[in-house]
């Protein structure tokens, strides 16, 4: 067994615990644990954490990394950071792996502004197992074998896994350089389905996935991404995806091609403002909700629509009177498609379609009319006001 020493004053206890090793701390950095690269697993409760501390990975290269059980406050984070310098995990089927854990911060400090990422993940980032209140922060990933970020908790026969009983609140995901993932998504927010069936004590139980809420995602950015750029679903309310830079996505989307998007929202209540994104492989931007801002966003040679955009409504014919869809100052360049459809129904007042800029090759769809605009029907409420269009051949 191996000597632990709490490495400030909040605690005189000498702890024993296994696979833990107590090391000396520069002055360069303040840490109240330092974690060794042979180390596999952080366990707060072993570990005797409290809010406000700070985890230090010993530089050099590593293996994957299990955190579980670390829980700081809403005035202090828990913190894993580098110690000194670059820390990089091997490329392995994940890098860090997030479970049960909530008020976290993953950051890096960077001594110098020519490498701002002091932890390069090989693998995936994931957080889950009712994960909350986590912030993600300048941290580099690369080679993932699936999503770059993973940030879920499946609903599965726990019942506090399921809607009614947990809720994932709290996300920051931002100043991100995410890249080159191998068949996911940059990042994977929220679970994509309506509900699971699953055998539960014998009997066939039908579950619902958690919300997401109070999330930013944004200043990150993603390059070469095989599915879609940034996936955001089964969000409840207050979220934003801001001043994000998007290049590449869809590489090796999934068969027949689709979740190849720039950015893909399902939920309510989402802000998409001030993102680039250039050369996405489908639509650059796929959203299905209510209350939906698209603003100051740059889409440049989206490989189907610019925008595709609906919501429940155009889906369940029952379902009407959801709050409109607001796109305004937005610029669309050379999609393959439409600059923007949209396929919002019945909303209980006009979605706003203003001062946009769409610039198109010239084509026209099959009924002879300009790809810019596109409607389903008249069930689409809108008001056009200062729209500008080009044509470059």
């Amino acid at each position: 067994m191996q000597l632990k020493t709490r490495l400030n004053t909040k605690s005189s206890i000498l702890c024993v615990v296994a696979t833990l090793i107590a090391q000396p701390v520069l002055a360069t950095q303040v840490c109240d644990f330092v974690i060794p690269s042979s180390q596999y697993r952080i366990d707060g409760s072993q570990l005797q954490t409290s809010p406000g501390d700070r985890l230090c990975l010993a530089k050099g290269e590593r293996g994957p990394l299990r955190v579980t059980n670390l829980h700081g406050s809403p005035e202090h984070n828990i913190v894993i950071t580098n110690q000194d310098d670059t820390v990089t995990t091997i490329e392995y089927e994940y890098s860090i792996a997030i479970e049960n854990s909530s008020y976290l911060q993953v950051t890096s400090t960077a001594q110098d502004s020519a490498s701002p990422y002091k932890l390069k993940l090989g693998g995936t980032l994931s957080v889950g197992k009712l994960s909350h209140h986590i912030e993600i922060d300048h941290v580099e990933v690369y080679r993932a074998r699936f999503a770059g970020l993973l940030i879920k908790t499946d609903p599965n026969c726990d019942s506090a896994t399921w809607a009614e009983n947990f809720t994932m609140s709290g996300l920051s995901i931002h100043n991100n350089f995410i890249h080159d993932t191998e068949s996911g998504e940059g990042m994977y927010v929220g679970y994509t389905g309506h509900s699971r069936t699953l055998e539960c004590d014998g009997k066939s139980t039908t579950v619902y996935p958690h919300k997401v809420t109070h999330v930013d995602i944004s200043n990150n950015i993603l390059e070469n991404i095989a599915a879609d750029g940034i996936q955001l679903n089964s969000v409840q309310n207050n979220a934003r995806i801001a001043h994000n830079k998007i290049y590449r996505t869809g590489l090796s989307p999934f068969s027949p091609a689709w979740q190849n998007t720039g950015i893909q929202v399902g939920g309510d209540g989402v802000v998409v403002a001030g993102n680039m994104i250039f050369k996405s492989g489908g639509n650059g931007m796929m959203l299905d909700g209510d209350n939906l801002t698209i603003e100051h966003n740059t889409i440049v040679k989206a490989g189907e629509n610019g925008i595709f955009a609906r919501n429940p409504a155009q889906q369940d014919a029952a379902q009407s009177n959801g709050l409109p869809h607001i796109y305004r100052y937005n610029h669309i360049i050379q999609s393959q498609s439409y600059g923007i459809k949209l396929y919002a129904t019945n909303t209980a007042t006009a979605n706003a379609i203003y001062q946009n800029t769409i610039e198109t090759d010239g084509s026209l769809d099959a009924a002879q009319r300009p790809m810019t605009l596109s409607y389903l029907n008249d069930s689409v409420l809108r008001t056009e006001t200062d729209n500008r269009y080009f044509i470059t051949p």
